[in-house]
């Protein structure tokens, strides 16, 4: 299959968005918390909180819907005291009618390309149900850190997080 990667620009927004919403239907979240403009201003702003990459496909591939912009992961920088810097990769996603074509070996590749540049590993989490993108991310080299270091991830969000934050002393 042919297909370039590269980093979404504003006109990019619409069909990011699209994608970011389709991989919520995927895996059954929970309604999405985030508009497409709070995702343009921490993608497209004067420092960026968070990475994005998409993946086009020429006019001759396009999907059957219509769309050449076919797969995108968003990614961030952070730091873990036991690996040092890493890229956590939020969303990855391919659209399934590209999947099989080398789509998302290359996308990951990418990533780990921007890793590497930095010296960072790549940190994830992927919801348990979703068994071939696990199956995937291992046959590539990654770990499964619940296995190996019985280590969990966990996150503080919504009422959680404002009652955490009307402890403070």
């Amino acid at each position: 299959m042919d297909f370039s990667i590269r980093p979404p620009k504003p006109e990019d927004l619409k069909d990011v968005f699209r994608m970011v919403t389709e991989l919520s239907l995927l895996g059954k979240s929970p309604e999405l918390e985030i508009s497409s403009e709070e995702l343009g201003k921490d993608l497209f702003c004067e420092n960026p909180f968070l990475q994005c990459l998409i993946v086009e496909v020429p006019e001759h591939c396009k999907t059957h819907k219509g769309q050449t912009t076919v797969a995108y992961t968003l990614f961030t920088n952070a730091y873990c005291t036991w690996n040092g810097r890493v890229v956590h990769l939020g969303d990855f996603y391919v659209m399934p009618e590209c999947r099989g074509k080398g789509v998302g070996k290359a996308l990951l590749s990418t990533v780990a390309k921007v890793g590497k540049d930095q010296h960072c590993a790549i940190m994830l989490t992927e919801m348990r149900e979703n068994t071939p993108l696990i199956d995937f991310y291992i046959a590539k080299g990654a770990e499964d850190l619940k296995v190996t270091e019985r280590r969990h991830f966990l996150c503080f969000d919504g009422d959680a997080m404002d009652k955490l934050a009307q402890e403070l002393p």
